[in-house]
């Protein structure tokens, strides 16, 4: 029994590819990097969401990203794909049939909640568990999400 949960625990090791921990955020970066573009937005207004949307954004970290939606729902920036701006927040569904979108745009509050879906990683270009951490300031919705592969 030793032998093959010492075999299992190899397995384990040899499964996850060195640095991978390091290539991921965290659920504290995810809340973290909302919180700072909460503060941009304060500081800036509108205009702060260019800087969100930019290829080379402080609103990116590893494979973490801000998206912000308005009062309408529509993507006013989107720190992965620029193309999503625009796009209609509440009208997005994941893989598995998830209305995600309308999840995040009814259940977003002033004191934050987690929003759990399907959608496409950016390491390992497969769908996998996401979790979004969804927060409702002055009219527009912030996330950011973590990736659970």
């Amino acid at each position: 029994m030793k032998k093959l949960l010492g075999l299992l625990g190899l397995f384990c090791l040899l499964a996850v590819p060195a640095g991978a921990a390091e290539e991921r955020g965290s659920a504290a970066d995810a809340q973290a990097l909302v919180a700072r573009a909460i503060a941009a937005y304060d500081a800036e207004g509108a205009a702060a969401f260019a800087a969100m949307t930019s290829p080379s954004t402080a609103f990116r970290d590893r494979d973490l990203y801000l998206f912000v939606a308005d009062a309408e729902n529509r993507v006013v920036a989107h720190g992965m794909d620029s193309k999503r701006v625009g796009a209609d927040l509440a009208a997005q569904v994941d893989a598995a049939g998830t209305a995600f979108g309308r999840l995040m745009t009814e259940q977003a509050s002033a004191e934050g909640v987690w929003v759990d879906y399907v959608w496409l990683d950016p390491i390992t270009q497969r769908q996998v568990h996401k979790t979004s951490w969804v927060v409702r300031h002055d009219g527009y919705l912030f996330g950011c999400g973590i990736y659970k592969p």
